[in-house]
């Protein structure tokens, strides 16, 4: 089986309530591009990179930019399953992870579908369903507190929470979620590295007297010395996410001995290097979970089958955001149960693409 073609298209569906996390972060829409590997059997790979400016540096423009005239040449005319050679090319570009990754995602997304298996059982088999947490953005108080509580009516029993403009308020919010969400819920926060050292400390220990479960990037990802203070200070664990974007970052934060869980998200290390970085942690006895980009159903399906197939992946995985959608690319939509995602078992990542909405969504 040869690649023939590779397709990207951009696309944008509002989200219902806009998202708002750390000091800048802002998002109302999925600008996303949907990637398409075609291969001389017939197969077609999906997968969806997602652009983030104030993160990786990459637009939905560049995304666009890299995959049609970089990635795409670099992997027509060879074998999809070849993935390690194909990343020895990759490598040759500097940076754009979520192209990459995106790229790499549909490989495996057509190999898989080609071999008539499901993902989850070709990445390792562990399970074919995944507990998700809901994500709570920066809001008043009252409005995160009636979100939790609809969304526990729902099923969910993992939250995580967007914390670090307002010290003094995120204390109270924890405070507040945990008086009406009760004792059994996991609660834990991010602070998207806008805290200080000495403000971490503070209102972290606070958050502790509330069962806080752990804290996501307390500080800033440079500050690593920082990092290892607040780990020392607190009794919870720390959540690596933008301190552990590649298997190298992961390999430094095992060595310095900060982080006690790790965050893999599959739309910037693609399956291949997210392989490497779940093997990384378990080695060192550090758990993970599947951290999300606010993906639409085609980017949820590609990490749920990752997070379900990998033993180490034992916290709730924040990737519910798909129902923060006013719409999807999905003709069916995810099996979503008492805060279980339960996995198609079609080939592949399971994803059936509605080609009416792609036209409706489209961006070219």
């Amino acid at each position: 089986m040869k690649i023939t073609r590779v397709e990207a298209i951009p696309f944008r569906i509002p989200y219902k309530t806009p998202l708002k996390w750390g000091l800048s972060g802002y998002l109302e829409a999925a600008e996303h591009v949907l990637v398409r590997v075609h291969t001389d059997a017939g197969v077609v790979g999906v997968a969806e990179a997602t652009p983030r400016p104030t993160i990786y540096g990459e637009s939905q423009a560049s995304i666009l930019y890299a995959i049609r005239n970089w990635f795409a040449p670099m992997v027509v005319g060879m074998d999809p399953a070849h993935t390690e050679r194909i990343w020895s090319k990759f490598e040759g570009i500097h940076w754009n992870p979520t192209a990459k990754g995106a790229v790499d995602l549909a490989l495996y997304d057509a190999i898989a579908r080609a071999r008539g298996v499901p993902l989850w059982e070709m990445l390792g088999g562990n399970s074919h369903r995944l507990s998700v947490s809901w994500m709570l953005g920066i809001r008043s108080i009252p409005e995160m507190v009636r979100e939790a509580v609809e969304m526990r009516a729902g099923g969910f029993k993992a939250f995580k929470v967007k914390v670090g403009t307002d010290p003094e308020k995120d204390v109270q919010v924890i405070r507040a979620l945990r008086e009406n969400l009760g004792s059994d819920v996991l609660l834990y926060v991010d602070a998207n590295m806008a805290y200080s050292v000495s403000t971490a400390v503070r209102t972290l220990k606070r958050m502790e007297e509330h069962g806080l479960a752990f804290v996501e990037e307390p500080v800033p990802a440079w500050d690593q010395r920082g990092r290892l203070k607040v780990s020392r200070a607190i009794s919870i664990p720390i959540l690596g996410d933008e301190s552990v974007f590649t298997p190298q970052d992961v390999a430094r934060e095992i060595e310095l001995g900060a982080i006690g869980i790790i965050s893999i998200k599959t739309p910037r290390t693609g399956y291949t290097l997210s392989l490497k970085i779940v093997n990384l942690a378990e080695t060192a006895g550090i758990p993970c979970l599947m951290g999300t980009q606010a993906e639409t159903g085609v980017g949820t399906l590609a990490s749920a089958h990752f997070g379900a197939a990998r033993r180490n992946v034992s916290y709730p995985s924040e990737i519910s955001f798909f129902l923060s959608l006013t719409d999807d690319l999905l003709a069916e939509p995810i099996a979503l149960k008492d805060g279980f995602i339960e996995l198609p078992t079609r080939p592949g990542n399971g994803a059936v693409l509605d080609e009416e909405k792609i036209k409706r969504y489209r961006m070219d």
